[in-house]
């Protein structure tokens, strides 16, 4: 059925059995809920049907995501472009079939409100953020960053679609919250953070607007916000596989973008520096695979600045989210990762050397 056909809903509890048959096909006898997720950035449940007749391969349960129901939340996820963005994100991976992500039932909405249906991997194992992943899980996760990045590779920006974030066009808004965040992270993690690591986090506020507008040449779709616990991950035919999730801050930026990111921040310091050139080979033979055109010494040029990503998001998150031990502890994980991983790739002055 047409999108057009179906109706945009409000809220998880206007779900009924037409709405559903709409969305899967099929006639539906009835169906529970369950709320599942934190509830953090929207309003997401397990919705297990009851089916009067099935099609061929309809799901016995889906993920159904809608916009929060909390005013304050559903106003940041408004304000941010949330909804059209991950809207956008799945329409263009799904149609290119361009990585491992869940799969997509029914998906509609506009710059205010979303009604996401996608496959139900309630059973698949979540990242843990704080306990970081092995390099095998790593290079799982790489692999379809990988494939993501090299199928809309290379971007033009004159042509490409409007709902990717640019950074340049969020420039001013993450150096503010990085800056911001710089004097949190001294005030919060002066006795827990050691004092090379604070004076990194200041190197780090200092550069981080030219840090954004440094000139790019290669650009791509990026997930931006890959931490392990936005990932899944699941056995294929005995291989371990990773799921991408939580497609909001979706944009088109540099590839190594998400490649440091990811690695700055959810694998153990020891791991990374013991095994780091082979996941970032290992994702540059998968990106080969699909687009040739990325080789190994230009990524690597490129993770030397863009392994910021981690300690710019990390330090602005400082800014934005309470004082309290259980967010502290993830806090400061992360900053303690994205600053060794800064340190061994001298970014910040390798920032202001490219900015200069």
């Amino acid at each position: 059925m047409d999108t057009l056909d179906i109706p945009l809903l409000e809220r998880i509890d206007e779900i009924d059995a037409r709405w559903l048959e709409a969305a899967l096909g099929g006639r539906v006898a009835g169906f529970t809920t369950r709320p599942i997720g934190a509830g953090n950035v929207s309003d997401t449940v397990l919705v297990t049907v009851d089916w009067a007749e099935r099609p061929d391969g309809a799901p016995a349960a889906v993920v159904a995501k809608f916009r929060p129901s909390v005013p304050e939340v559903h106003a940041h996820g408004v304000g941010s472009g949330a909804y059209h963005r991950e809207i956008g994100a799945y329409r263009a991976i799904t149609e290119r079939a361009a990585c491992r992500i869940p799969h997509l039932h029914h998906v509609d909405g506009d710059e205010t409100n979303i009604n996401l249906v996608i496959e139900d991997l309630t059973g698949a194992e979540a990242g843990n953020q704080v306990a970081g992943c092995d390099i095998p899980h790593a290079e799982a996760v790489l692999r379809q960053f990988a494939r993501l990045h090299a199928t809309f590779f290379p971007v033009d920006l004159a042509t490409a679609p409007a709902w990717p974030i640019r950074m340049t066009e969020v420039a001013g808004y993450w150096s503010e919250k990085a800056r911001a965040g710089a004097v949190e992270v001294r005030k919060r993690f002066a006795d827990r953070l050691s004092a090379t690591d604070l004076d990194l986090v200041d190197g780090m506020a200092e550069v981080v607007h030219a840090w954004h507008l440094l000139p790019q040449e290669r650009l791509t779709l990026t997930h931006g916000d890959p931490r392990v616990d936005n990932i899944l991950f699941e056995s294929v035919g005995g291989r371990l596989g990773a799921v991408l999730i939580d497609w909001q801050v979706t944009g088109l930026r540099n590839p190594m973008y998400d490649v440091g990111y990811f690695l700055s921040g959810s694998v153990g310091i020891d791991d990374r520096r013991a095994h780091e050139q082979a996941p970032l080979e290992h994702y540059v033979r998968e990106f080969e695979a699909v687009a040739p055109g990325y080789a190994l010494a230009d990524a690597i040029e490129d993770y030397r600045t863009q392994v910021l990503s981690g300690l710019v998001i990390t330090t602005a998150a400082t800014a934005i989210l309470p004082d309290v031990e259980p967010v502290n502890t993830l806090l400061l994980a992360l900053l303690e990762r994205n600053c060794a991983a800064a340190a061994d790739w001298d970014s910040v002055a390798v920032t202001r050397e490219r900015s200069a």
